[in-house]
């Protein structure tokens, strides 16, 4: 019990400090102390509601604006810095030359990650009940937050709501595999634990009855004893079929997240980016993402071969690798799927 304590303190500590030094919201942070609200506002978390909503939405034209200018400041300061830049200030007045340019780009952050707070708590609230408290999501959201801002390209041409929703997601899934278990597996475990679960889910369906072991293992390129250890350690911890949601039908196995990416990239991209996967389709032509659909199992259809995939659309199935190619070609592409690859 007093770990959890802790553990809490030191996460609304976190989220304070922060979001100070990204120039956010300092005294409305879930973690601040109560005497900052008013009369009635005794509960932490309805105070930070109240508190960042007085934050407006950005324009899409806003987005791109703020965004252009956090990349010229950050050009200019680095020109700045490395004597790239032309000038005629001296020692002193270069000095708060750069700290006027840092004060700016500060600025232009703390813009960008207020209007987005809201956005955090909609999708924290979505991983409630699974080991970490609202609070604890919201600060390790606010965290993926702060990160989305830093690295936002605003040229890609991307939502900053779809572009920050995967990194908000990925900071909370994180938070969640390293602090919301009662018994501490490594993370290697947790990979192992993942990749045997979805291994284990393949074969029911396509055996219709329980893998056996030496089934299962002969995928995972393990010996059979290996996967009956795998399983004793997933079932002595909780299962990962156990559903922690209802509303929503999410399982625990949703929040296992696989930090070594030996799968193929398409493979992984889909299962990591479950709930984005039809806006980043969108780029596509409507026979691109039928072909995306069809070969990887998406939307509930597949994954089928290329014959099968070729048979259903009428066409060869040269001509299905083709289209295949391009639909990944363009993908490869998107502001969200580079960063992904970037990180596994």
């Amino acid at each position: 019990m007093g770990s959890t304590a802790t553990r809490k303190g030191r996460g609304r500590s976190r989220l304070s400090t922060d979001l100070i030094d990204s120039g956010a919201v300092a005294r409305s942070a879930p973690g601040g102390r109560e005497g900052q609200a008013g009369a009635g506002d005794t509960d932490p978390l309805a105070f930070y509601l109240k508190q960042i909503s007085r934050y407006a939405l950005l324009k899409v034209e806003e987005e791109q604006e703020i965004g252009h200018r956090i990349q010229d400041l950050r050009a200019n300061l680095e020109a700045l810095r490395s004597g790239e830049e032309d000038h005629s200030y001296t020692r002193d007045e270069l000095a708060r030359e750069i700290l006027r340019r840092e004060e700016a780009l500060r600025v232009c952050k703390a813009r960008m990650i207020n209007a987005n707070l809201r956005l955090v708590v909609s999708i924290a609230k979505k991983y409630q009940n699974r080991g970490l408290s609202l609070l604890d999501l919201i600060d390790e959201g606010n965290i993926g937050l702060i990160e989305a801002v830093e690295r936002f390209d605003y040229t890609r041409g991307c939502r900053f709501s779809t572009y920050g929703t995967w990194w908000i997601r990925q900071a909370i899934i994180k938070s969640l595999a390293d602090k919301g278990r009662v018994i501490r597996i490594p993370v290697h475990m947790l990979n192992t634990i993942k990749k045997c679960f979805f291994v284990s889910k393949h074969l029911t369906q396509e055996l219709g009855r329980d893998p056996l072991s030496e089934e299962v293992s002969q995928y995972l390129n393990v010996t059979p004893d290996r996967v009956q250890e795998i399983s004793r350690l997933s079932q002595d911890t909780a299962s990962l079929d156990i559903t922690l949601d209802d509303e929503s039908g999410t399982r625990l196995s949703d929040l296992i997240e696989d930090d070594h990416q030996e799968q193929p990239f398409d493979l992984a991209f889909h299962l990591t980016l479950q709930d984005t996967i039809e806006g980043v389709l969108e780029e596509l032509s409507e026979r691109e993402m039928r072909i995306i659909k069809l070969r990887f199992g998406l939307g509930g259809e597949g994954p089928y071969t290329l014959e099968e995939t070729g048979r259903f659309l009428g066409v060869t199935r040269e001509r299905v690798r083709q289209i295949q190619e391009k639909a990944l070609e363009k993908l490869r592409e998107n502001a969200i799927i580079q960063d992904f690859r970037h990180l596994y």
